[in-house]
C-alpha cells in the first residue's frame, strides 16, 4: 500500500463495536450501522500501535489479500483515514460524556377523559422538568382535534418533538393531518392506527394496522451521538423517562408496575420528588453492558429495548423474555 509508513485511524466518529458473533461500525454522523466479521473489529483495533507495513506483517503473507479487503471496504465506507505518527495527537477520540440538563428527556402520555383536561398542567409540569420529546397516545375520540389542540398548547412549551398515536376515525380525512404536520414542526410523526387501506403523501404520516404497528422493531433502533453517549452509562428506554398513563397515573414507563401517585392531584414539587427518588430511577443506569443478555451484542448501543431488567441473586441483570428484535 502506498501509505504503508502511517497509520490508519478511524474517524472519531465511527466506532467499532465488538459482539458476539459479529460485530459492527457505528457511523454517528451519518446514522448508519456497517455489520462486520469480528476478525474485522479485530483487525481495527491494531491501528492503534501499528503502522500499515507492521499490520501486514503481523498478519503474515497467507492473509496478505485479507487485508487488502479489509482496507478497500473502509476506505469505500469512509471510516477511515490515514496519517504520520507526528500528527497522531491531532485527532483525539470521541468524548463519551453525556450530558442532559432536565430531570426528566421524555414522556408517555395518554389522554383520555381524566387525563385530558389536566394537559396543560402536565406540560406546564414537564417544561419546568427540562422535557424535550413527547410521545402522546390519544385515547379519546376526535383524534384530530384533540391533536390540533394539543399543539396549540405546546408553543410556549420546551417541547420540541412530539409523535401522536391515534386510531384514525372515518369522519375524519387524510389531507386534515397533512396539513396539520407541514404547519406544526414540532410534530415528528404521526401514527395512525387503520385497518383500511390509506394513502398520505407525508414522509411524517405512518399508517399501519393495530395489530401490525405493536412491536415495529425499526422504532427500538436508532444510531446517532445522544443515544450512543447515554448508552454508555443509562438505560437508553427507561433513563429520564416518565409516564401517565389514562387514569392520570405517574410511572417510569408503560411496562414498569410501581404507581407513584396521580397527576390530576399531586403538585410540581411532590412530582419533583417523586422522580428524584431512587425507587423513581430505579431502572435508569441498567445499560446493555451490565445486562447478561445484551453486554455481548453489536447492537447495544443503538438499541432501545423496553423490557423490564431484574436482578439476579449474584448480581447481574437479565430478562425474563427472549430478545425479539435480532434479526
Amino acid at each position: 500500500m502506498n501509505n504503508s509508513d502511517k497509520y490508519a485511524r478511524m474517524f472519531s466518529n465511527c466506532i467499532p463495536v465488538l459482539g458476539r458473533n459479529k460485530s459492527a461500525i457505528y457511523d454517528l454522523q451519518r446514522k448508519q450501522m456497517f455489520t462486520i466479521p469480528n476478525d474485522l473489529y479485530k483487525f481495527i483495533q491494531l491501528f492503534e500501535e501499528h503502522t500499515i507495513s507492521e499490520i501486514v506483517e503481523l498478519c503474515g503473507k497467507d492473509n496478505k489479500e485479507v487485508v487488502e479487503e479489509y482496507f478497500q471496504f473502509l476506505i469505500a465506507k469512509e471510516l477511515i483515514f490515514f496519517l504520520a505518527k507526528d500528527e497522531l495527537e491531532l485527532f483525539p477520540k470521541l468524548s463519551m460524556k453525556w450530558t442532559s440538563p432536565g430531570k426528566i428527556s421524555n414522556a408517555i402520555i395518554e389522554i383520555s377523559e381524566i387525563t385530558y383536561p389536566f394537559f396543560e398542567k402536565i406540560v406546564t409540569y414537564l417544561t419546568t422538568l427540562g422535557c424535550e420529546y413527547l410521545y402522546i397516545k390519544i385515547r379519546t375520540a376526535e383524534s384530530y382535534i384533540v391533536i390540533k389542540d394539543i399543539i396549540e398548547k405546546l408553543t410556549t412549551s420546551s417541547i420540541f418533538s412530539v409523535v401522536f398515536e391515534t386510531k384514525f376515525n372515518k369522519n375524519e380525512k387524510i389531507v386534515d393531518y397533512e396539513h396539520l404536520v407541514t404547519e406544526n414542526k414540532r410534530i415528528e410523526t404521526i401514527f395512525l392506527l387503520s385497518d383500511e387501506e390509506l394513502e398520505t403523501s407525508s414522509s411524517k404520516i405512518l399508517i399501519t394496522s393495530p395489530e401490525k404497528f405493536v412491536d415495529k422493531k425499526d422504532c427500538f433502533f436508532t444510531v446517532n451521538l445522544t443515544l450512543f453517549t447515554e448508552s454508555q452509562k443509562y438505560n437508553t428506554y427507561f433513563n429520564k423517562k416518565i409516564f401517565i398513563n389514562r387514569s392520570g397515573d405517574i410511572l417510569n414507563a408503560p411496562e414498569t408496575e410501581e404507581v407513584f401517585e396521580n397527576i390530576t392531584s399531586t403538585s410540581y414539587e411532590n412530582l419533583e420528588m417523586i422522580i428524584d427518588s431512587e425507587q423513581f430511577q430505579k431502572y435508569w443506569s441498567i445499560h446493555k453492558d451490565i445486562i447478561d443478555e445484551c453486554k455481548d451484542c453489536e447492537l447495544r448501543y443503538m438499541c432501545v429495548d423496553n423490557r423490564v431488567p431484574r436482578k439476579s441473586k449474584e448480581g447481574s441483570y437479565f430478562f425474563t423474555t427472549e430478545c425479539e428484535l435480532r434479526v
